[in-house]
């Protein structure tokens, strides 16, 4: 009897603990509750790349796997303009995008892609960080798309296969690829050169073969995209900042459970300062490689004024679109920050 007992006990046991067994493994490999598409047109190389696989990797840390985010790097899933137009259908659920390509239809976006309005990138950071930026970011749920905060590709510089561009003379008679917004168009006719709004992953074809002479980017991208095998010129000029938006549906960010959206939100703010660190130390290593292959100069205080003329009637021109009461709030905000 008390055989037949032990064997009995053995036998629950070890069926318990096989039940307990395969409940582990179930749980171990059960696919999460959610699953996110989050796509850019960036190089994996760039730190704004490597901060969206941060995202995904942190989302995932802080939900214990419940929360996936795949994400789409190098325009797998189509240009910035397509990637906009499908958060807004809802078949996207997340993207990175530039906010030239977002004042086609939320015009005050266009404050941010003014030339010569930020000083230094602390003072870029505390615009966008503070009320203003959060004001803009807020606009966008009006477009159908939701704004979950500025990331950066960093400062433009300006490059050419022509001539060194030391002053808007320069530009004269230069076709010039910029992104697809108006205001930048208008900078560059302002400015005496002949702009053609061409997407960032044709510009190569377009400056090798001469459908475009010269370009504005930061060193990042002028290096990724190897910009510097058909632009023989590089000017550091500071003249504009470009900053990413990270984007998101509405309603796939409204039905997440409230822990997984903080986890969300916390994760991008993370990868955010992260991503503004290693970008400013890559700029640094960057000028030194980019010297090796192009001639640099650096736009002197005579070409600054006259750039910044220019420029201060392109941002009057805007106010209307960009509302005077926040270009006000820019100047006397950077104003500190000026050296």
């Amino acid at each position: 009897m008390n055989g037949h007992r032990s064997r009995l006990v053995g036998s629950i046991i070890f069926a318990v603990l096989g039940l307990m067994t395969t409940a582990s493994v179930q749980a171990q490999s059960a696919p999460p509750d959610v699953v996110w598409k989050f796509a850019h047109e960036n190089r994996e190389t760039v730190p704004a790349a490597k901060a969206a696989r941060l995202v995904a990797d942190l989302v995932a840390q802080k939900t214990g796997g419940h929360f996936k985010i795949e994400v789409y790097p190098a325009g797998q899933l189509g240009t910035e303009a397509q990637l906009v137009e499908q958060l807004q259908l809802g078949t996207l659920q997340m993207a990175l995008t530039p906010t030239a390509p977002l004042s086609n239809f939320e015009p005050r976006m266009q404050l941010i892609d003014l030339p010569f309005l930020f000083p230094t990138r602390a003072a870029t950071y505390a615009v966008l960080d503070g009320p203003v930026g959060q004001d803009l970011l807020a606009g966008l749920g009006k477009r159908g798309v939701k704004g979950l905060a500025f990331w950066e590709s960093g400062f433009k510089q300006l490059t050419s296969s022509v001539r060194p561009i030391l002053s808007p003379a320069d530009l004269k008679g230069q076709k010039v690829r910029t992104m697809q917004s108006p205001m930048l168009l208008d900078q560059y006719r302002d400015w005496g050169a002949n702009p053609v709004a061409i997407s960032f992953s044709e510009t190569y074809n377009a400056l090798q073969q001469g459908v475009a002479q010269a370009e504005e980017n930061p060193l990042v991208s002028i290096d990724s995209m190897r910009f510097y095998e058909v632009q023989k010129y590089l000017t550091l000029s500071n003249h504009g900042y470009i900053a990413f938006v990270v984007l998101a549906n509405p309603k796939a960010y409204a039905a997440l459970p409230a822990d997984y959206r903080k986890a969300l939100d916390d994760a991008v703010a993370e990868a955010r300062d992260s991503e503004r660190k290693a970008s400013e130390d890559l700029d640094k290593e960057l000028l030194k490689k980019l010297s090796g292959s192009m001639e640099v100069h650096e736009l002197s205080e005579d070409g600054r004024r006259a750039f910044t003329a220019l420029s201060r009637t392109l941002h009057s021109k805007y106010e209307s679109k960009v509302t005077r009461a926040a270009l006000d709030t820019v100047y006397a905000q950077t104003k500190a920050f000026e050296h």
